[in-house]
């Protein structure tokens, strides 16, 4: 049992550090936090805890087993190829023999000293890692007190709330004009807002869509890829509002692919991401990992609702503990939400908002069969596309009651009278619409077309309604202008020259969307990615789409807003189609050619 933790402990040392610098040195997502130093050694010691049960058990029967140099060749072998299975590019056999040749190495090295060391090795090892946790506590609150240490932003600057609805489309949102009753509270709520209409995200999923809100700028400037993480080449809003005086938290549910090592925390004062929990520290071994590919295994976790991802109450209440301990100075938040993601298994009593009922285990089951291999030929079955739909409404209305909660709160504290609340999407998702699910796959209108509304009575209009199509993009700049703060750092349009006196004046803004392709979206039905990239621009009423293969596609929103009808090839939109193509490939000139990160 003592040489079972103590090989766990250091095999957990060695992928934690393995992690962290793939993350700090490679420039690519490790898709966990720093809390992987010290958590990791802590789940690979349980696990091995619980083999060396087992192992004892046999042990008793097989005396060889009790051998120091057998026992300390299993140990070692298995903490190796945990850490070889960090690296994808290795056979698993290749690996398998890699580490028992490692493990019979040091079995004949150590065999002789191996109690002895191990029961030393653990008490060093215990010591290392809770000095690592408070340590990293330690930092994390020397760092949030040295942001606020500098002069705080006047009064006069209002609160600015960015709320982020992960894998929401404006399509089944109430305010406009969904036939389900999925958004009641905010729907009344906005109606002293500004809405508008025609918001459509930079990307067809989470990672540049974020980054492209917080910098101001395209996807293909940025570094944020399916691998890659967003770099420091250009500045955030949280690093101008911080360097402004305001206190700036993120608090985020998605914590896969917008927690710290993706680059998005950088500038903020305090971020909220991985939790420091037994399912999340196991998801960081290499081995549970390669095991959670086991389509029995993912289904049993998805019955019991163990996901990636926090609930919005969790994020509320972290977000709100922030603000009561920020009196000082005005703050700047960003809480993502990710309850309308898939597998759209939305808290009793919501699961059953609008349906008679969910058979969790058929949900499933259907939820791992969609994602873990591509559907055949023909149309995706419908009693698929009706149980995510449901489940995906139930999470809307689920998510609206918590945001309505969270405001309610804020004006409890009364904080709320001098906040402006900024809500959207990062992008939506697909349920049957030119046979595709979920999202990452098109740029389509189900995955561009987002919600964006800004609401703060008696600080911004109320009862107003953006017509004139806008980019997220622009909320970068937007969030500066609603806070008062000027930053020529961060490129484009305020947003709020669209409500302003001079509105009839603004020009067009620049309807840019792109998406690479990644091996995982070969999880998916066909896509019109194939292997490569794509491209697209509104051009009035025209959506115009290209593949960096060469292929077109040209649909007329004001007639055809399902784009069904592909009119690339229409004689009569010969001209359209030209111009469409013009305008992207001038829109583009300049930046970085589409490529598969």
């Amino acid at each position: 049992m003592v040489l079972a933790v103590a090989w766990g402990l250091f095999g957990g040392l060695v992928e934690g550090a393995v992690l962290v610098t793939k993350q700090l040195l490679g420039g690519r997502m490790s898709l966990f936090g720093t809390e992987a130093l010290w958590l990791a050694p802590l789940a690979l010691a349980g696990l091995f805890g619980l083999l060396g049960v087992v192992y004892a058990v046999l042990g008793a029967v097989l005396g060889w087993l009790r051998i120091p140099r057998v026992a300390v060749t299993f140990w070692a072998s298995l903490a190796a190829l945990g850490v070889i299975a960090q690296f994808e590019g290795i056979h698993w056999l290749a690996g398998a023999v890699l580490a028992l040749g490692i493990g019979g190495g040091l079995g004949r090295a150590l065999a002789d000293r191996a109690a002895r060391l191990a029961a030393r090795a653990v008490g060093v090892m215990a010591t290392v890692l809770a000095l690592a946790a408070v340590g990293q506590r330690a930092v994390d609150g020397w760092l949030e007190r040295t942001a606020l240490a500098r002069p705080g932003a006047s009064a006069e600057h209002p609160n600015v709330l960015l709320l982020v609805l992960d894998t929401v489309r404006a399509w089944n949102v109430g305010w406009y004009g969904y036939g389900r009753n999925t958004t009641p509270l905010l729907d009344r709520r906005f109606e002293q807002g500004v809405i508008f209409d025609r918001a459509l995200a930079t990307a067809p999923w989470t990672l540049p869509s974020h980054a492209s809100m917080f910098t101001g700028r395209f996807p293909a400037d940025l570094s944020a890829g399916w691998a890659s993480r967003l770099d420091g080449t250009y500045p955030t809003v949280a690093e101008v509002l911080t360097q402004a005086g305001f206190a700036t938290g993120g608090f985020v549910a998605n914590y896969r692919y917008t927690g710290a090592s993706t680059g998005l925390a950088r500038g903020f004062s305090r971020y909220e991401d991985y939790p420091a929990d037994a399912p999340e520290a196991f998801r960081m071994l290499a081995l549970t990992r390669r095991a959670l590919r086991s389509p029995r295994l993912q289904q049993w976790l998805v019955q019991r609702r163990i996901f990636e991802s926090k609930y919005a109450e969790d994020v509320n209440r972290e977000f709100l503990d922030w603000v009561d301990r920020r009196t000082d100075r005005p703050f700047f938040g960003f809480i993502n939400y990710i309850d309308a993601h898939s597998p759209y298994l939305p808290p009793t009593p919501y699961d059953t908002a609008f349906n008679r009922g969910v058979d969790q285990e058929r949900l499933s089951e259907q939820y791992v069969a969609g994602v873990t291999r591509v559907f055949g030929p023909g149309p995706i079955p419908s009693n698929l596309l009706t149980e995510y739909l449901d489940g995906y409404d139930g999470s809307l209305r689920y998510q609206d009651a918590q945001i309505d909660s969270l405001l309610n709160a804020l004006e409890r504290r009364g904080r709320l009278k001098n906040t402006i609340v900024v809500l959207t999407s990062d992008h939506g998702e697909h349920f049957g619409e030119h046979g595709l699910i979920q999202h990452g796959n098109s740029l389509f209108l189900p995955l561009l077309h987002v919600p964006l509304v800004v609401w703060a009575p008696g600080l911004v209009p109320g009862g107003l309604r953006i017509g004139a199509p806008t980019s997220l993009r622009n909320l970068a700049a937007t969030l500066l202008d609603l806070a008062r703060v000027e930053a020529s750092s961060i490129p484009g349009q305020s947003l709020a020259r669209l409500w302003g006196p001079d509105s009839l004046d603004v020009p067009p803004d620049t309807l840019l969307s792109e998406v690479d392709w990644h091996p995982s979206l070969t999880k998916f039905p066909p896509s019109p990615l194939l292997e490569g990239s794509l491209r697209s621009l509104l051009v009035d009423s025209l959506h115009y789409i290209r593949r960096s293969d060469g292929v077109e596609e040209l649909y007329h929103l004001g007639r055809d807003f399902l784009e069904a009808r592909n009119l690339a090839g229409a004689p009569q939109y010969r001209a359209a189609l030209l111009d469409a193509r013009g305008k992207l490939e001038a829109v583009t000139r300049g930046l970085p050619g589409p490529t598969v990160r």
